[in-house]
């Protein structure tokens, strides 16, 4: 039985375990427990060491395992690359929802295959930043192995693959790029090419079927 002495959540921010009463809490409590201002970015913290930048005003449901921490806007030892990544990985998530990122991948859990052909109506996609990204575009639609059209392996399509992305199972790829080749990254993110960009055009790979 649940009571006001025995709450019913521990979060644990920064290696602290703090109660908590309900089973939702906002990114401005969350900060609020850990003792930092409101307008603090937190970063959300799940059981595989995967992190997500939660947005202002956001909802989160608690769940075994996932700790928080502080988000430093500025700090000794981050890049112009880390702020990008963390830019392209908010974008990525205002699109997509839950984009899981990690070394420099993301993880997109649901995106449509479009065609009635594929075996899958929505598969889980990753894309890589490669190195000297955004300089050097990225390359490739990787996918859970296994994915069909018509019962086939798809054209320009190899299963498994050597550059395995950091997630749970196995992987194939897409050799694919944009048609147009067309990649002009910007010092401004929204002005320029960019990995969201890049990810709605993986739609044009489906639609193609086979």
């Amino acid at each position: 039985m649940k009571t006001e002495n025995h709450p019913p959540y521990f979060l644990n921010i920064e290696g602290q375990e703090f109660p908590w009463h309900a089973p939702t809490i906002t990114t401005e409590e969350i900060a609020s427990l850990g003792g930092w201002s409101a307008d603090t970015g937190v970063i959300e913290i799940d059981n595989d060491n995967n992190e997500r930048t939660l947005t202002h005003g956001e909802v989160v449901d608690l769940k075994p395992g996932h700790g928080f921490a502080k988000k430093v806007k500025w700090k000794r030892g981050d890049t112009l690359h880390d702020q990008r990544l963390a830019a392209e990985h908010a974008m990525l998530m205002n699109r997509f929802g839950d984009v899981k990122f990690s070394s420099g991948w993301f993880l997109i859990p649901s995106y449509p295959t479009y065609l009635e052909g594929w075996n899958r109506r929505e598969t889980a996609i990753a894309i890589q930043a490669p190195v000297g990204y955004p300089a050097t575009p990225p390359y490739g639609i990787y996918v859970p192995a296994g994915l069909r059209f018509n019962n086939a392996p798809p054209s320009s399509y190899q299963e498994p693959v050597g550059n395995r992305p950091p997630f749970e199972g196995e992987w194939g790829m897409f050799s694919w790029a944009p048609d147009d080749g067309a990649w002009r990254p910007s010092a401004d993110i929204h002005a320029g090419s960019n990995l969201l960009n890049f990810a709605l055009g993986i739609a044009t790979r489906f639609q193609e079927g086979a």
